[in-house]
């Protein structure tokens, strides 16, 4: 019996402590509120009533995630940056806590955390001036799983679209904002390589897309000819590529890329006082370059020019190489006696054959040991020539040569020209 009587008083007095012990916790805060302090910078102000008592705060997920730890707060008026995970739908937990342990949470209005889908350049394109027209599409809005919650900013303050540019060669950012729904927008010159983004941002942020990439088409021309040979190719090769800086604040260690190929094309033009003509259309690949291959027809300027390029991600503005002359000097098929070797008094017949086919007053030629001497004319028609030449100098072996002067083709300078050297023992 009295055991029964000592079991009844423990579970009295058991339900009396717990009593105690829920009515010592604090009590929970009331209208939690949240709003933005500065919806610029992503700056969010968290209010509540309560007790004066300490408190807390963490930001939760729709989804049960807890991105944060609990954060102290000595009043009721928090202001904090917080690490959202964009594109969940939240809200902010708030609970009052003292010697005797935590209140139940309160919670804030729950809130979307959307920011805007990247736009999508469609075209870009150098000015002449140096600077860069872009287009693009807009994503559609993310779809907002909570109209109207107290973190909405209004329709057109909601946010902007803008060009984000760093330059490379000074290593400087800059941001041009553009109101939402803008869809083309130039890019002021500025040194180049440059990296562009075009980027939409709202209250919470903004994703990051692709990158065009806008540098300087450059040509590195190997050493071509010294000289040309009349209605013979010749080699001019070179490369052509797109400028990337491989030292962001010095791009003087550039280097070229050239994708997939880049077509450019060849100029000529007899002198500066002449227009470029077009001469021929190339493709100069990446690490292999170009090789032109145009005719000698006289002396002429020659230069490269490439367009405008869009390769992947990147373009370009148009470029020109500097131009190079490169003279011309006449061919000569035949040059030379019809014997190499010769009685004295014996006539022997001297054979021109030269192109261009020009009518002029060529002239023999012997090698004195230092300068090749002028021995006779020889009157050259339509590139044609022959003549005897009585040999005399028993016992000697000369070199001999055919020279021409210097005449024009077609407006083009051919340059005066020696032919190969021959020899005439005489005996």
């Amino acid at each position: 019996m009295r055991r029964t009587v000592a079991t009844a008083t423990v579970a009295v007095l058991l339900a009396a402590f717990q009593t105690t012990a829920a009515q010592a916790a604090p009590a929970p805060p009331t209208d939690v509120q949240v709003s933005w302090s500065d919806a610029a910078t992503g700056l969010m102000r968290v209010t509540w009533t309560d007790a004066g008592a300490s408190d807390k705060v963490r930001i939760e997920y729709q989804d049960g995630t807890v991105p944060t730890d609990w954060l102290p707060t000595a009043g009721n008026d928090f202001n904090h940056h917080w690490a959202v995970q964009w594109g969940k739908t939240a809200r902010v937990a708030v609970v009052t806590t003292d010697a005797t342990g935590d209140s139940a949470a309160a919670y804030s209005p729950w809130f979307d955390t959307n920011i805007p889908k990247p736009p999508t350049v469609t075209a870009a394109v150098p000015q002449a001036d140096g600077s860069l027209r872009l287009t693009w599409t807009n994503s559609p809005d993310p779809k907002d799983s909570t109209p109207g919650d107290p973190l909405d900013v209004p329709v057109g303050k909601a946010g902007e679209v803008g060009v984000k540019v760093w330059t490379e060669p000074t290593d400087k950012q800059e941001w041009f904002p553009y109101p939402l729904g803008t869809t083309t927008a130039v890019v002021p010159p500025r040194p180049r390589p440059q990296s562009t983004r075009v980027i939409a941002t709202n209250e919470w942020g903004g994703a990051s897309p692709d990158e065009v990439y806008y540098t300087d088409m450059k040509f590195a021309l190997r050493a071509g000819p010294a000289y040309g040979v009349f209605g013979k190719p010749m080699t001019i090769s070179g490369i052509a590529g797109a400028l990337l800086c491989d030292n962001p604040g010095n791009c003087g260690a550039g280097r070229l890329f050239g994708g997939a190929g880049i077509p450019i094309t060849m100029q000529t033009r007899a002198n500066a006082a002449k227009p470029w003509e077009y001469a021929g259309r190339y493709t100069s690949f990446d690490l292999y370059g170009f090789e032109a291959r145009p005719v000698a027809v006289g002396g002429r300027e020659y230069r490269f020019y490439a367009p405008a390029w869009k390769g992947y991600s990147m373009v370009t503005a148009m470029a020109i190489s500097g131009a190079k002359y490169i003279p011309t000097l006449a061919d000569f098929a035949v040059a030379g006696f019809n014997v190499r070797t010769a009685q004295v008094g014996q006539m022997v017949k001297l054979t021109v054959d030269v192109k261009p086919g020009g009518t002029v007053k060529g002239a023999l030629q012997r090698w004195d040991g230092k300068y090749w001497r002028s021995v006779l004319t020889v009157p050259v028609v339509k590139g044609k020539a022959t003549m005897s030449i009585r040999a005399a100098g028993r016992g000697t072996t000369t070199q001999y040569r055919v020279a021409v002067p210097g005449m024009t083709y077609y407006g083009l300078r051919i340059q005066t020209t020696g032919s190969r050297a021959f020899t005439l023992a005489v005996r």
